[in-house]
């Protein structure tokens, strides 16, 4: 069967491809995106490059600065009731 590919995303370079793919992209993107990899043979690939991505993204600088203020907050309220 056929299959129609994007003149966008065939003119790019394989790294391009798997960025793009990388940063979670929605709707025609993804299906465009995902027939560029399978035609460029890049699942392997494309799911290392997933992971990567995913594994970056956990937490951000303000998720660990919220949790850091929390527990001064903590020793500054029950501190004296242990000294």
């Amino acid at each position: 069967m056929a299959v129609m590919r994007s003149r966008k995303y065939a003119q790019y370079s394989d790294g391009d491809i798997l960025r793009l793919y990388a940063s979670d992209p929605v709707g025609e993107d993804l299906h465009f995106l995902s027939i560029e990899i399978e035609q460029r043979n890049l699942s392997a690939q494309a799911e290392n490059s997933l992971k990567a991505a995913r594994k970056k993204n956990r937490h951000s600088l303000l998720y660990y600065l919220f949790y850091v203020a929390m527990a001064l907050f903590f020793i500054a309220r029950f501190g004296s009731d242990y000294l």
